[in-house]
């Protein structure tokens, strides 16, 4: 349960824009598939929506400090999107606060 409540503070401190359409998506995904420029301002927008309190239990979830925590989970995260192993589907999933074991094994680096 402890695991799930720290995921779910992740998720809404990276997707706190609202969900785009899967065609919306699917471009923004061969944008960062093609520009390694465009993937590093996702990154960093990704940096930029997390607070001190998601920062901590970022750590805790992607085992690194809490210093390295936000870098490591938006890494992580984009690298999936940009890999197709995180689909629109999930993206979904986690702005609506429904995380599963591949969302959280994206975080973990698994």
């Amino acid at each position: 349960m402890r695991v799930r409540t720290i995921t779910i503070f992740i998720a809404m401190g990276l997707l706190t824009a609202c969900v785009p359409t899967r065609q919306d998506y699917d471009a923004y995904v061969t944008l960062l598939q093609g520009s390694s420029r465009a993937k590093n301002e996702a990154v960093k927008d990704c940096v930029r929506g997390f607070d001190g309190k998601s920062t901590r239990n970022l750590g805790l979830l992607t085992n690194t400090s809490d210093k390295d925590a936000v870098r490591v989970g938006c890494d992580r995260f984009i690298a999936a999107v940009v890999s197709g192993r995180a689909t629109y589907d999930d993206v979904v999933d986690i702005k609506g606060q429904r995380l599963t074991s591949k969302t959280i094994k994206i975080f973990q680096g698994r």
